[in-house]
């Protein structure tokens, strides 16, 4: 079974910029470091794969404290549980009515480039050509210019002279980096929105879903194959966020006298993205494993009792998340690695993946 990171990427592609109404200032949270420490839990005994079955309290709690930390983070608060109440209670209700519907809907799901599924055939295609490949990239300038950039980054530059032809950068690059990259180019463009209102959310989403793909990424070495799906279910958690917001914001448009509250987007996000995430897979038809997965995580299933691919989308959103945390000096490095390791991860395993996800860039 091989389903590719950039199908979950590519609902992605048209997402319009955000409806800016006011502006508040970043604030990073204080304590998250020390809450999230406190939910480590003592590591499982590892399987031969080097991932054992997660803890059932201290695994979920960290992941939830996590995800809850860097939604603080989004959105510029520090406390994001208050008690809602009047119309902004009323606008979290509105959105839990319309989820089914956000999914079948344009202004959140845009549709697919057309030349789009061909791309995806011909990486998922074992006979398809290295030529085959290079030809359908150079079609389109944008990805043409990133694979060539790609191809002679410090990462894969191996001789003096810089590539100059899509055939050896494709050649260079390998299968497996070029998804990487073509997600990438895709996906990061949509994440750049006019300052305003909730500046930090779009850019911070991005981050934590590069930072969260990263880590699954690097599941080949634990999983196989599998890998491949964690990355788009680790994408789709993201997507679920960014379709949340937009929803919420526009029943926010429905009430002109009442100003977006930081508390119903991330009460909101909390209380619907696994469900939104199950409900974007679905209408992508995503594999039975992929939805069994998530819909492992949206039960609130204890993660010792989830399939492999259900505790490897956990872990990998987890360091996806604390790496985040740590890029905006709200998490240690130190204590991130003792939580992933809390995860029932072997310390080998448990340092691929944070060095994957904490290894990127910060985003802009």
């Amino acid at each position: 079974m091989s389903e590719l990171p950039i199908i979950a990427i590519v609902v992605l592609a048209g997402f319009a910029a955000f409806a800016m109404l006011a502006r508040r200032p970043k604030a990073s949270p204080p304590s998250a470091a020390a809450r999230l420490a406190a939910n480590a839990a003592p590591a499982a005994r590892p399987d031969a794969a080097g991932i054992g079955a997660l803890p059932d309290h201290g695994g979920a709690s960290a992941a939830s404290a996590a995800s809850a930390a860097c939604l603080r983070l989004a959105f510029g608060v520090v406390h994001g549980d208050e008690t809602l109440s009047g119309k902004h209670l009323r606008v979290l209700r509105s959105v839990a009515a319309a989820l089914e519907q956000s999914v079948q809907e344009r202004d959140y799901f845009p549709r697919r480039p057309l030349q789009l599924p061909k791309l995806l055939k011909t990486l998922n295609d074992s006979e398809a050509t290295r030529r085959e490949l290079a030809q359908l990239i150079a079609e389109d300038p944008a990805l043409t210019s990133a694979v060539l950039q790609g191809a002679n980054s410090p990462a894969y530059r191996v001789a003096p002279t810089p590539v100059e032809n899509i055939d050896g950068a494709v050649l260079l690059l390998g299968t497996e980096g070029l998804r990487g990259l073509l997600a990438t180019t895709i996906l990061q463009p949509v994440f750049q929105v006019p300052r305003g209102y909730f500046d930090n959310f779009a850019a911070i989403t991005w981050e934590r879903a590069e930072r969260s793909s990263a880590a699954a990424g690097k599941c080949t070495e634990l999983v196989g194959s599998d890998a491949f799906v964690a990355q788009i279910l680790a994408l789709l958690k993201m997507l679920a966020h960014i379709v949340i917001f937009r929803l919420t914001m526009e029943k926010y448009r429905e009430q002109p006298d009442t100003l977006p509250h930081a508390g119903v987007f991330i009460a909101a996000i909390e209380l619907h993205r696994a469900r939104m995430a199950r409900l974007i897979a679905s209408s992508w038809k995503l594999s039975p494993a992929s939805l069994a997965a998530l819909a492992e995580q949206e039960s609130g299933l204890p993660p010792a009792q989830m399939g492999a691919l259900g505790r490897i989308t956990r872990v990998c959103s987890l360091s996806g998340a604390l790496a985040t945390l740590a890029a905006h000096g709200a998490q240690s490095h130190a204590e991130a690695l003792a939580l992933l390791q809390g995860q029932g991860l072997e310390h080998a395993s448990a340092l691929m993946l944070w060095q994957a996800s904490s290894g990127l860039r910060q985003a802009h």
